[in-house]
């Protein structure tokens, strides 16, 4: 399933997380924001329970992560 999760930076680490970011196994594309957030990311996981966990344990505890919010792809 796909999820993209938006993320919004603590001011001025926005840059720092860059590095924390692209090293997300499940990762497929990542890009900067202008605006209310700073990034967002294209994660292709299993299912919601891995992908809770990703967003919880992995992205939220990236030094500078202020707030982050998920959406999963559905088709058309």
């Amino acid at each position: 399933m796909r999820a993209f999760v938006l993320v919004k930076a603590v001011t001025g680490k926005e840059r720092s997380m860059l590095e924390s970011l692209q090293g997300i196994a499940s990762l497929e594309e990542m890009h900067f924001l202008f605006g209310e957030y700073d990034y967002i990311l294209t994660l292709e996981v299993a299912d919601t329970v891995t992908l809770s966990r990703l967003v919880s344990s992995r992205i939220r505890k990236i030094p500078g992560v202020a707030q982050t919010v998920t959406l999963l792809e559905a088709p058309v």
